[in-house]
């Protein structure tokens, strides 16, 4: 494993673990059962434990992050489409997000779910959708199933898909407004 990548490992390792802290600031202030999934009204329809909700979410998305990165590592860093590079974020920045989301709910907080999941997702399919048609043929080849035709078939195929996710990303950032 080159220094570079260990490095990622281990901070964005920590970064996933860190909204553990705040669970133990905020531990005697929560209830014993803990939002963890919520309607688009912002309305929470599914419960966990307290322990499993301020610490084992928490554990479980640094165990994803581990294993996300292991895969993905083996693509050499010359060769990594930045997409990657770009995703090797994503899961830390969620858990953080989510964490402070499913805390502050039960503390009378207004937390606006629907809101931050469109803006999120709305951000993140834009950053694919750009970098979606710098992909290699030979990714394509990896990724896709049945694989391309040739090259120009996945060109034209890995433009549109790029740009059918840079229009979901605006219309998920346009219904924001809305929810």
């Amino acid at each position: 494993m080159k220094k570079k990548n260990k490095k990622t490992l281990i901070v964005t390792v920590i970064v996933c673990l860190m909204p553990i802290i705040l669970g133990i600031i905020l531990y005697e202030k929560l209830p014993s059962q803990m939002p963890i999934h919520f309607t688009i009204n912002d309305v929470p329809d599914n419960y966990a434990p307290k322990n499993f909700a301020l610490f084992g979410i928490p554990v479980i998305m640094a165990i994803v992050q581990v294993v996300y990165l292991l895969i993905t590592m083996k693509v050499e860093n010359e060769k990594k489409p930045k997409i990657l590079k770009i995703m090797e974020w994503f899961i830390p920045i969620m858990t953080v997000l989510f964490y402070i989301i499913m805390v502050q709910f039960p503390l009378g907080s207004t937390v606006y779910v629907g809101k931050s999941v469109c803006l999120i997702l709305g951000i993140l399919f834009i950053i694919i959708g750009n970098y979606m048609p710098k992909m290699s043929y030979e990714m394509g080849k990896l990724v896709f199933h049945p694989r391309p035709k040739n090259e120009k078939t996945f060109r034209t195929m890995i433009r549109m898909l790029g740009y059918f996710f840079i229009i979901v990303g605006i219309i998920l950032l346009i219904l924001m407004m809305w929810v």
